[in-house]
């Protein structure tokens, strides 16, 4: 499981934002017709985003998720895959999560200069669904912690109910193994503390020999 710094998600959680209506809002770029940076290398976008090649070469994407009925083209040299479905909460999204966590993961590991952009028809929520299903397989987040990341990220984040229910039914498959590398951390900076503990306890009575034999050694002198 790869895992992003702690402070990374966890502060995005602590800062989220939640969308509204001002003028201010409306004027920010993440709310709006652009693609979110959600993690390195990673995007989120909509589809008039998603269509515009110039703005595609201009982030350096080299493949595409599209989660939409009916897939734009792309330049041959983008890598494509295309998952066809509505948003609608009985669609069955979850049938497609492994394949597109997958593809993104294999796509990001196969060049340090790939950059995904996974996009439906306005990145609320089928495309913000398949990005956070593709955190819950890859950092220590949870379903519930990915949404409001990526929320975080582009404000106007919304999955739908039944998008959220298939993403925390994707992602009981990672409890077992994040309970296992979250108490394997907990014991190494134990072990850690403890081996730091002992360092100090024998440096001590080494100090305490030094200081006292400086103070005899003063005593002794005319």
């Amino acid at each position: 499981m790869i895992s992003f710094p702690a402070s990374s998600w966890q502060g995005a959680l602590v800062e989220r934002t939640k969308p509204d209506k001002s003028p201010k809002r409306a004027a920010d770029p993440t709310y709006g017709r652009a693609a979110t940076l959600v993690s390195p290398r990673l995007y989120l976008s909509d589809l008039f985003t998603a269509r515009d090649e110039a703005q595609l070469a201009r982030l350096g994407i080299t493949h595409v998720v599209s989660v939409i009925e009916h897939a734009p083209p792309f330049a041959p040299a983008v890598e494509t895959l295309h998952v066809a479905i509505a948003d609608v909460p009985e669609a069955d999204l979850l049938q497609h999560l492994e394949n597109t966590t997958k593809f993104i993961a294999q796509a990001l590991a196969s060049n340090l200069d790939s950059k995904v952009l996974v996009h439906c028809f306005q990145g609320i929520s089928r495309s913000a669904t398949v990005i956070c299903a593709y955190l819950v397989a890859t950092t220590p987040m949870s379903p519930t912690q990915a949404i409001a990341f990526v929320q975080a990220k582009r404000g106007i984040v919304a999955p739908n109910v039944g998008f959220k229910r298939q993403l925390a039914i994707y992602g009981k498959q990672f409890e077992a193994e994040k309970i296992r590398a979250a108490e394997a951390k907990r014991a190494q900076s134990s072990r850690l503390s403890n081996a730091f503990s002992q360092c100090l306890r024998r440096s001590r009575p080494a100090a305490s020999r030094t200081s006292s034999s400086s103070t005899l050694s003063k005593t002794a002198s005319p």
